[in-house]
């Protein structure tokens, strides 16, 4: 199987986690086949009995990590797991999801990725809550702009099926900021790819919500749309 993007990373802190809370008495081990681009669980026991899982995730636009307890399901582990993770990084322990974001209407949640010189695309569409369709595919045009290529054309190709589902008003969710700055007119479009999605997003039909979230913190669809567009990116030509 091949190496995830950021496994060397989250393999030396979760090792650097793991020895430190055997250390505290939790014992804990990295969960191998866990390990995903930007998050790895690490597996917990405290006296002969599991106690669930904690999810380290490493944002690297922050070049930050994060840590959540909210897989954990014995109580009293979670101030030790807290304690210990803010001796070695500096920051508290999450011990919660983030905040949910409510299902209302259709959601479309979008992202792009860039992989060994390539570009893909991802999305997801949700009517209240439940998963509609998804998208995903390779982009091969504008590489130059690696990711954000992916981005704008997740966009436009799940607002192109929506429109001609007579889906109207969609909630777009997205990471990366030029996707609503662009549409909006408060980014000066400079190259013909963010011109030819000015343009299209001028012409679409469908009524647009904008919603930033925060990548790679744990959001449920914001991490599928993200797997579709690596998912994208290694697909053969």
């Amino acid at each position: 199987m091949p190496q995830k993007l950021f496994e060397d990373l989250l393999r030396g802190k979760g090792q650097q986690l793991a020895a430190a809370l055997t250390a505290a008495g939790v014992e804990t081990t990295l969960k191998e086949d866990s390990f995903r681009d930007y998050t790895v669980k690490l597996s917990v026991r405290h006296e002969r009995r599991s106690g669930g899982f904690i999810n380290l995730y490493y944002a690297p636009s922050r070049k930050e990590f994060s840590c959540k307890t909210h897989q954990i399901t014995q109580a009293a582990l979670i101030p030790p797991i807290e304690s210990v993770w803010t001796t070695l990084s500096g920051q508290p322990a999450a011990a919660a999801k983030p905040a949910p974001i409510a299902t209302s209407g259709y959601q479309l949640y979008v992202d792009g990725s860039y992989v060994n010189g390539r570009v893909g695309y991802g999305a997801v569409l949700l009517n209240e809550g439940v998963e509609m369709q998804r998208f995903s595919g390779r982009v091969y045009d504008d590489l130059q702009s690696r990711q954000v290529s992916g981005e704008l054309m997740a966009t436009m190709t799940a607002l192109t099926w929506c429109a001609h589902h007579n889906i109207t008003p969609v909630e777009v969710l997205y990471d990366y900021e030029g996707i609503e700055k662009w549409a909006r007119g408060l980014w000066k479009a400079n190259l013909p790819l963010t011109q030819r999605y000015v343009a299209y997003m001028r012409a679409c039909p469908v009524k647009v919500k904008w919603h930033k979230v925060r990548s790679h913190t744990g959001v449920e669809w914001n991490e599928i749309a993200d797997q579709l567009a690596k998912q994208g990116a290694m697909t053969p030509p």
